[in-house]
């Protein structure tokens, strides 16, 4: 298998980990050809952890002073390397993880046997219970769900903590859209490929062992996940079923069951939140702000 591939890393103040990923990275029975750390909201601390490691293959750092989002740090990785490496495929993959050592091997031998244009691994949590890897969105409400095991077939989107995207996909469906910040730009991305024309695929025995919410704490159990992650979730996820053709009646009636719910563990400034940021761009842009990121208002 001679198929080169590149690995994009992005890093928000968990540079530890970002570490330990990279050092899994090198234990791979396939080498990556480069690997891009972006690092959102740089700190002097993680700059010079990262300088003073040294690694058995080619590492590029990007120090960005804000912190920009997943798939705005994604883009800027793929910009950095699509000159240079204009026929690899690109593995998205979250730092947070450690990849088996024939991961990225199973990863692209599927690729390449599928000819898909994004290909994902079985995600494995911690503690060795399966988490996923893929996911399937209701095709009315647009409510989402995880596979119960690695034999489920017909989903709809790769999660993006291992993502690799083909050469052909990424020229004919070009970058992951940034006006979600965080969360769903997977989604959407598996949307426009497969409208493109390109199929989705599930290496089952690449195997990613994930620090789920690691950053993020998204991973907390349903009425205590974070309030800025949980108005986030559903934010994206209303704007995504709208913006790609889902029935809007139905996706009306997904939100305000979601409100609902909160409404019941009298999470009602999650609610008023939720409605505003769903409704207003400038209102979604001042609620990332507030919490530490960095958003450009998209046409």
């Amino acid at each position: 298998m001679s198929s080169s591939v590149c690995v994009i890393l992005v890093n928000f103040k968990n540079e530890q980990k970002t570490v330990d990923c990279l050092r899994a990275l090198e234990k791979s029975s396939v080498q990556p050809s480069c690997v891009c750390v972006v690092d959102n909201a740089s700190t002097e601390k993680s700059k010079q952890l990262f300088l003073n490691q040294a690694f058995g293959f080619q590492v590029r750092w990007i120090w960005n002073q804000e912190n920009k989002g997943f798939a705005a740090g994604c883009n800027q990785g793929i910009r950095a390397l699509r000159e240079e490496f204009a026929n690899s495929y690109i593995w998205l993959l979250n730092n947070d993880t450690l990849p088996e050592a024939d991961a990225l091997q199973k990863l692209l031998e599927k690729a390449e046997t599928t000819k898909a244009g994004v290909t994902g691994s079985q995600i494995k949590k911690a503690n060795g219970d399966f988490s996923g890897g893929v996911c399937f969105i209701h095709p009315k409400l647009a409510t989402v769900r995880r596979p119960s095991s690695p034999s489920d077939t017909g989903f709809d989107y790769v999660e993006g903590s291992s993502f690799l995207i083909s050469p052909d996909c990424l020229e004919k469906t070009g970058l992951l859209s940034e006006e979600y910040f965080l969360y769903f730009e997977e989604s959407d991305y598996c949307w426009k490929a497969k409208r493109k024309g390109f199929t989705l695929a599930w290496a089952t025995d690449s195997v990613i062992w994930h620090d789920i919410g690691s950053s993020t704490g998204s991973e907390i159990a349903k009425g205590a996940v974070p309030y800025f992650i949980d108005c986030l979730m559903i934010r994206n996820r209303i704007h995504f079923a709208l913006k790609n053709g889902f029935q809007t009646t139905s996706v009306l009636i997904g939100f305000i069951i979601s409100l609902l719910l909160r409404l019941k563990r009298l999470q009602v400034s999650r609610i008023i939140t939720i409605i505003a940021i769903t409704l207003s761009k400038k209102r979604f842009k001042k609620f990332i702000e507030r919490n530490g990121g960095y958003y450009e208002i998209q046409d």
